[in-house]
């Protein structure tokens, strides 16, 4: 592992998991392909989201397993990560909030004025995931996951200290049985009735345990726990993983039916390029990937707008651009539009909120410091 706190090639594949996302939300609406092998793969982009959530249980863990920060420090910085562009994103949505108003009943009129403020509470709170009844309101289709990952952040600085006490063997112990309870919901959708997708794909608890095998495989590779089988594997692993996709993907009944699978097959290529080296990892670790991970947040944030933008216009953009009505023109199109939208979000209110906010942070520790001087002269 190098010293730094950044492992590039797992930035890289930061944005291989917007991507996967956004051609997903595209597909599914305008479908790109219709070969079968290529539309089933896309058509189960949604578990890129276990990777998003993995991976970050294992940066988490490798940024703060250190124990050098205190809790404060550890929520102000989480804060500053994801709630600048959150916010952002939240504003530039309202147009499509969903809620309205116009009634000549005053019941009908409280019951929309209560829904307002229902769902803007909980977006505000980061709890909207909790209720998958919001999903089709506002850009709760995609705010749905930085409510997971506020909850496993507020729930990791209790867990680490437990987790670092662990042995490799118990941490893949742990891992094993975090990997039979995120498999549980999709062979109970498969032996039983499934239910309402969103109960388990969007809910936080049905969540905690991808985000805690990536957290152990970084705590297990601290532990040098190794992988030694060079890249031909990661390649070989991932070929498979496509095929499954590919071939089995549409016959599982829900997109959390392939846990039992995506998150091996997730944790297994975190943990082998962490390295950054490889095939894969030198790809990911190239500057164009990594500058994409560097703005993934920001592209995975701002694609709800795309997507919202795409469905209300899209009759009126074929009209003036006839070349969209090709779907894969739509989707270049619609791509680079969000990277560039994403890159203006990360320079202009990313960074420099982070920024703000840290220093804000910074300049109070150093008021607390001189004050205490005072009184203690």
């Amino acid at each position: 592992m190098k010293d730094e706190k950044e492992i590039r090639s797992l930035t890289g594949l930061r944005f291989v998991a917007a991507f996967y996302v956004f051609l997903f939300h595209i597909h599914i609406r305008w479908p790109i392909s219709t070969h079968p092998f290529a539309k089933n793969a896309l058509d189960q982009g949604a578990v890129g989201m276990s990777l998003f959530f993995m991976l970050s249980g294992f940066v988490l863990a490798y940024r703060y397993a250190d124990g050098h920060s205190t809790l404060k420090d550890y929520f102000i910085n989480r804060f500053a990560r994801i709630y600048p562009i959150y916010l952002a994103a939240a504003l530039v949505t309202l147009p499509w909030i969903g809620i309205s108003f116009n009634s000549d009943s005053l019941a009908d009129a409280s019951k929309g004025i209560a829904q307002l403020a229902t769902l803007v509470f909980s977006n505000i709170f980061l709890i909207q995931a909790w209720f998958p009844q919001y999903f089709h309101y506002w850009n709760v289709g995609g705010s749905w996951s930085i409510s997971v990952e506020a909850f496993c952040y507020a729930l990791l600085p209790f867990l680490l200290p437990k987790l670092l006490k662990a042995s490799v063997r118990q941490l893949l112990s742990i891992a094993a049985v975090c990997w039979l309870l995120a498999t549980l919901p999709g062979l109970s959708a498969a032996l039983f009735d499934s239910p309402s997708n969103g109960v388990f794909y969007s809910m936080p608890i049905f969540r905690l345990p991808e985000f805690l095998i990536g957290a152990c495989a970084f705590l297990a590779l601290r532990l040098e726990f190794r992988y030694r089988w060079g890249a031909a594997l990661q390649v070989a692993v991932l070929v498979i993983f496509l095929l499954y996709l590919g071939v089995v993907g549409p016959k599982m009944p829900l997109y959390v039916g392939h846990n039992w699978i995506a998150l091996p097959v997730i944790a297994f290529m975190i943990f082998s390029l962490s390295n950054d080296k490889g095939l894969i990892a030198s790809i990911l670790s190239c500057r164009v990937f990594v500058w994409l991970g560097k703005i993934s947040y920001c592209f995975y944030s701002f694609q709800a707008l795309i997507i919202l933008l795409l469905i209300s216009h899209h009759d009126k953009l074929i009209q003036s651009a006839p070349a969209l009505s090709d779907n894969k023109v739509l989707a270049i199109a619609s791509l680079t539009v969000l990277v560039a939208l994403s890159a203006a979000g990360y320079y202009f209110v990313e960074e420099p909120a982070r920024r703000w906010i840290r220093r804000y942070q910074q300049n109070g520790e150093i008021r607390k410091i001189a004050s205490a001087g005072r009184r203690s002269a």
